[in-house]
């Protein structure tokens, strides 16, 4: 069906004349005159009844004149969201969050979304990195973000760095080693225990030792969850340490108290967004990714 037929159509029956409708398109009256015979032609009808003094539509004609108006209006639509799709500034996101992501960047990047991208629909996932990246090669999410030092090297991904984290040791703000001055040692960590996310022992051990461990065995895990939120809740509820994300700036979660560690910061996470090489990323997901990058600076 030719769009732009049916909007003279919709031209000439709202104005009633020809030379009014032609003048309103921005055509000659013969062109015009053309362009409605030709929608006559190929839906053989006839829409109007010529006459000196106007055209007027026919029963066939106004039947046609709802569907058009409706087809008009849609194609309207269809090239506005279009547009704005190119532009990155409608369309639907879906992101994969990993747990340090989540805690750091996302909620930030969700606002910024929300006030600059407000017509863009997004979704998050929320998951560990390896199956956000079944997700991924499924092609269910636009890209992830996470630690790819959890996986194996693919040549897969295509990556672009967005934060690196420092480790952080959180307890309630009562806690017993919230008033001991210096650095909590092995000692005290062992007697109170810690909560950190799922961890790989390659990525383990470096912590491990920067918190004062002869080895990795000796860490004392109680308890691992991939939700940082629900860590630091039942941090703020028992004398479990945990071990978080450094906050950017000097903000912590109410009720919790941040114990000096070692210096400098044991590294805890390297953030990174992740998808498929090769595969063109909407204008929304560049958009993101870049958004996500430059907040991710706060943390470095």
């Amino acid at each position: 069906m030719d769009i732009r037929r049916l909007s003279h159509f919709i031209a000439l029956a709202e104005e009633g004349r020809f030379a009014a409708a032609a003048q309103r398109v921005h055509l000659s009256q013969a062109a015009f005159s053309r362009s409605i015979q030709t929608l006559e032609q190929r839906l053989g009808l006839q829409l109007v009844d010529r006459a000196s003094d106007g055209a007027r539509l026919t029963a066939a004609g106004a039947v046609v004149l709802e569907r058009a108006r409706a087809l008009v209006f849609d194609s309207g639509c269809l090239e506005r969201d279009v547009a704005l799709m190119r532009s990155g500034e409608a369309g639907e996101l879906v992101i994969g969050v990993a747990p340090i992501p989540a805690a750091t960047v996302v909620p930030a990047l969700l606002a910024r979304l929300q006030r600059e991208r407000p017509q863009v629909a997004v979704r998050l996932h929320f998951g560990n990195l390896p199956q956000l990246l079944q997700q991924l090669e499924a092609q269910q999410l636009d890209f992830c973000l996470g630690d790819p030092r959890l996986v194996a090297a693919s040549e897969r991904l295509a990556t672009a760095e967005v934060a690196r984290t420092r480790a952080a040791l959180h307890c309630r703000a009562g806690h017993p080693a919230a008033r001991r001055r210096g650095e909590p040692g092995p000692a005290l960590l062992t007697q109170y225990g810690l909560g950190t996310i799922s961890i790989t022992p390659e990525l383990l051990a470096p912590l491990a030792r920067a918190l004062g461990f002869a080895a990795p065995a000796d860490f004392p895990v109680r308890v691992q969850c991939d939700d940082i939120a629900m860590l630091q809740q039942l941090a703020r509820e028992t004398d479990l340490i945990v071990i978080a994300p450094e906050p950017a700036g000097t903000a912590l979660p109410p009720g919790l108290h941040q114990l000096r560690g070692p210096e400098p910061r044991p590294r805890f996470a390297n953030l990174h967004a992740l998808w498929l090489q090769g595969r063109t990323l909407s204008p929304a997901a560049r958009f993101a990714i870049d958004a996500a990058r430059e907040l991710g600076r706060a943390y470095r």
